[in-house]
């Protein structure tokens, strides 16, 4: 997918080339690894607040701003303006009304519209992200926020959350929003209409009609992905992520077995009474209906259909009612579900988190934790993709073997992630074809250029990002309370300066931009 270019990056399009040079190493102020090959095309760097500036017109007027409000964001300006203005018009052309409204309200039903508007408008086109759209991140600059539910399911994956309206910490709380997100297009596009933003259980039972379909509906960004009609149901109420593989155990039923089988019931008995039913109806309903004790039958390999897909398609009627009963001896569904890629890094989001709180004698720890977060993609939905654990591995290093060290395998075997030692083998003539490895199978097309990244989180951050973030770092409150605390972390910041202008430089950016030491 092709995402638009921003201001800045097009800017550092005109300085040195994007990828780093033999002369550029060799100016490098320390031996922090550097950038190489793991940068995007140019084509695909974004300005993270999910906005470009495209238009000449624009970018002029947004330098002149610049010059007067070095501080100016890009959000910042192209939230400003009258409303009958000449700007405004061009902002909603290039943006889309949906999008430009977004950036500019902080009327909760405003801003609900516009959500409604822009996954109206998702059913006939692709989805900006995976995870739907992006909360606008200049307001964790000027704290300027939309206080949004948590209850809509087209929630943006980066809004604020929590009482405080705070940068949403990476996790469940994130995850699920993206789920959600992804269902509700996916449910847009089946039933051919737009589904209500909060409908959820019975509700999104009743709105859509469920029944138990021999079909399945694909996803935009991943041909692998997909769904029968009852899983996307549940994967909107619940935001569990999606399945990528799966296997029938008769052991004791876990949770998500149990819903999932009370979601198949209700869509093949046409019932909405066993999504919320408790053990004692379930009981009453299994007499109401009777014994079935025939189950589908099909090709488990053959994986565009639904049998292979769906594992509660499967079972007969009588084997749902145990598995939703959790009664011994039922089937139950282990499962390996979908996984979120960073194309940033968590741990340094986390590491400036922890500067944030050290330094919250002498500054807003809330304020610049979130301002942090959202700087460094924590959960930006343009920094994140919805994976198979096999393809996550692949382009993850670390998320490989971040599981106890335990080997990924592909759903036909194929060992995923390299020990570091065949890492090390891996060089350019290895590359030329698939690498063997000592264990077995083939190392096939591991991107090398992650290595780097595993070790130095910086190597993924493009010019945008680094500008951004030490655009903030240099701010007088943030290097107020650093000399207020130089006795106790001179030596351990001084590094991360290093390490942050070693970056700056091997890609040609400004000088002004380098940190001082303290």
């Amino acid at each position: 997918m092709t995402r638009p270019v921003g201001l800045l990056p097009q800017q550092a399009m005109l300085l040195a080339q994007q990828r780093l040079t033999a002369q550029a190493a060799r100016k490098a102020a320390t031996s922090a690894p550097v950038p190489t090959a793991f940068l995007r095309d140019p084509a695909q760097l974004v300005d993270r607040s999910g906005v470009a500036l495209e238009s000449a017109y624009l970018q002029n007027l947004y330098l002149a701003a610049r010059r007067d409000d070095p501080r100016l964001t890009t959000g910042e300006f192209l939230a400003g303006g009258a409303a009958d203005s000449l700007f405004h018009g061009i902002v909603d052309s290039l943006l889309g009304p949906a999008a430009a409204t977004m950036l500019r309200t902080t009327d909760p039903h405003l801003y609900r519209q516009a959500l409604g508007q822009a996954f109206h408008d998702f059913r006939f086109g692709p989805t900006p992200y995976d995870g739907g759209v992006a909360y606008s991140r200049y307001r964790y600059q000027t704290r300027q926020h939309v206080a949004l539910p948590e209850e809509l399911n087209v929630l943006p994956m980066n809004a604020p959350t929590g009482p405080d309206l705070h940068y949403p910490p990476y996790g469940p709380l994130v995850t699920a929003r993206g789920n959600r997100a992804i269902g509700m297009v996916m449910a847009s596009r089946a039933w051919g209409r737009d589904i209500p933003l909060d409908a959820r259980g019975v509700t999104l039972f009743r709105t859509l009609g469920l029944k138990s379909e021999d079909v399945l509906h694909a996803w935009d960004y991943d041909p692998d992905l997909l769904l029968s009609e009852p899983q996307i149901a549940h994967m909107i109420t619940t935001g569990a992520a999606p399945v990528y593989h799966f296997k029938l155990v008769r052991e004791k039923v876990n949770d998500r077995t149990a819903e999932q089988a009370r979601w198949e019931l209700a869509a093949r008995l046409e019932d909405e009474a066993f999504i919320e039913a408790d053990d004692a109806t379930l009981q009453r309903l299994w007499s109401h209906y009777g014994s079935d004790t025939a189950g589908k039958t099909g090709d488990p390999t053959a994986l565009e259909t639904r049998y292979a897909r769906d594992p509660y398609y499967r079972r007969s009627q009588d084997e749902l009612f145990e598995m939703a009963l959790r009664l011994p001896g039922s089937w139950n569904v282990r499962t390996r579900s979908r996984e979120w890629e960073h194309g940033l890094v968590q741990r340094f989001t986390t590491r400036m988190n922890d500067w944030a709180h050290r330094l919250s004698n002498h500054l807003d720890e809330t304020f610049w934790a979130s301002r942090l977060s959202m700087l460094t993609g924590a959960a930006e939905p343009a920094s994140l993709q919805l994976l198979s654990p096999w393809e996550h591995a692949r382009v993850d290093l670390h998320a490989g073997r971040m599981f106890k060290g335990a080997t990924r395998l592909d759903r036909y075997g194929n060992r995923a992630v390299p020990t570091l030692q065949e890492v090390e083998a891996y060089d350019d003539a290895a590359r030329v074809a698939d690498s063997p490895l000592s264990g077995g199978g083939t190392l096939r097309a591991f991107p090398l250029t992650d290595a780097p990244r595993a070790d130095e989180p910086i190597v993924a951050f493009d010019q945008f990002t680094l500008g951004e973030l030490v655009g903030a770092l240099h701010e007088d409150e943030w290097q107020k309370a650093l000399r207020t605390e130089a006795g106790r972390v001179q030596a351990e910041w001084n590094q991360l300066v290093d390490r942050l202008n070693t970056h700056l430089a091997a890609y040609g950016m400004p000088a002004a931009l380098h940190l001082p030491k303290i």
